[in-house]
């Protein structure tokens, strides 16, 4: 199971993500400059508490169970698709991604 620590790690990903999605995700690419504040940072970024300010009301990026159940339940299992969201999360929360 997937639990979100809620750093915001992920939010500050905007432009990685423009760069790094590959084409079958062209849309969410564009949902990520969409997003982007200028800096790389999310618009929706609460950047004091690290929380999402249209939590509710997010967009699918941003909501990683309704983005597995209309993106990739015909790929992978839900399990699957949550170790790689623990794996990246931690990836995340290390910088390790962003060098």
């Amino acid at each position: 199971m997937f639990i979100c620590s809620k750093c915001g790690k992920c939010c500050t990903m905007m432009k990685y993500l423009q760069q790094s999605l590959p084409e079958e995700f062209a849309d969410f690419r564009e949902l990520a400059k969409e997003l982007d504040s200028g800096d790389g940072i999310c618009r929706y970024l609460d950047r004091e508490a690290r929380l999402c300010r249209i939590y509710e009301s997010r967009p699918l990026l941003c909501n990683n169970a309704l983005f597995f159940e209309q993106r990739l339940k015909d790929l992978m299992t839900r399990e699957e698709f949550d170790k790689i969201l623990n794996f990246s999360c931690k990836t995340i929360r290390s910088d390790e991604i962003l060098q």
